[in-house]
């Protein structure tokens, strides 16, 4: 029976990235698909993020025939040489346009390890792969789960929530304004790092403020979880969140910053922390259309669809 084998990372830590590779490919089963995860060394599996995958490990030595398809993360390039002779489908799955994460030799492409196929949720990272690899991407549908991400006005207090994996300015900004005393020191500062997803998911729906401060995302999938939460949002696009970040106009659904300028944002937010304290609703409008901005995402048959829609051509539904 032909499969879908979706190659993984072993990194532990609580990624976007991950939790994608992890949902499609349960999304996959759930349509009636033969799909896997795949990662490097038995047992390693991630749990955090709550979507049960079933997995192989690279460890084990596991089969695979020209019948299944490959599908490879763009950080994974070693994989994409090491399976160049594989005569099966492969498709690399785009979800950073980072060159950090383009790893190739000078002066090759996807196309020179025998890639002809490549899916992204990001409209920027399809562009991005036209021009750089001359290669058409699909999209695939962004999804934010509503079970977990949804407005609980009870919940809500006054607490701001910023990651720190990829940057620490928000911490440092925590820290200059802290030092300034009320209404700073009145609030609630919480660091996401280290979390299970319920409890990433919690703290957003507690928080009435999130702060983004990552410069190179695909599609900023963490402001779409933090929308969906009535969070103010309050930093960066990340380039990939400009397809539907709305800085201005009547469907202004968060508050901008130029991407990596800390001292703008530091003083954006001073002033956003001042006005809220003495008027807890002035932002509410802007918050409110981030709710409406987040809803467009949370269609399951979206993901569903546009994943069926790139797979069926290739392999035929186990059930």
């Amino acid at each position: 029976m032909a499969r879908i084998i979706y190659f993984c990372p072993d990194f532990p830590q609580p990624s976007g990235g991950i939790k994608t590779l992890y949902r499609h490919v349960t999304r996959l089963v759930e349509i009636g698909f033969d799909a896997w995860i795949v990662h490097q060394k038995h047992p390693f599996r991630v749990t955090w993020h709550g979507f049960e995958a079933p997995t192989l490990w690279l460890s084990e030595r596991p089969r695979f025939t020209p019948e299944d398809v490959l599908v490879i993360p763009e950080v994974m390039h070693q994989v994409m040489l090491q399976t160049a002779k594989f005569s099966g489908e492969r498709i690399v799955i785009a979800l950073s346009w980072s060159p950090t994460y383009w790893s190739l030799p000078p002066g090759q492409t996807w196309s020179s390890f025998g890639i002809g196929r490549v899916i992204t949720k990001s409209p920027l990272i399809q562009e991005y792969v036209r021009w750089s690899m001359g290669i058409e991407a699909t999209l695939i549908s962004e999804y934010i789960t509503p079970e977990r991400y949804f407005l609980d006005r009870k919940a809500k207090r006054s607490k701001i929530c910023y990651l720190t994996r990829k940057d620490r300015s928000a911490a440092w900004l925590q820290q200059i304004l802290q030092a300034k005393g009320a209404p700073f020191t009145d609030l609630e500062w919480m660091p996401l790092r280290d979390l299970s997803e319920e409890e990433y998911a919690r703290h957003l729906r507690e928080a009435s403020i999130y702060v983004t401060t990552n410069m190179q995302e695909g599609m900023n999938s963490s402001v779409l979880e933090a929308m969906a939460c009535g969070c103010l949002i309050v930093g960066y696009t990340g380039v990939g969140g400009r397809v539907y970040m709305e800085p201005e106009g009547p469907g202004q659904n968060c508050i901008l910053v130029e991407n990596g300028n800390v001292p703008e944002l530091g003083q954006r937010l001073e002033t956003v922390l001042r006005e809220m304290a003495s008027q807890p609703d002035a932002f509410s409008w802007i918050a409110e259309n981030g709710l409406g901005t987040a809803s467009l995402y949370q269609d399951a048959s979206d993901e569903a669809d546009s994943l069926r829609a790139v797979f069926s051509p290739l392999v035929s539904p186990s059930g």
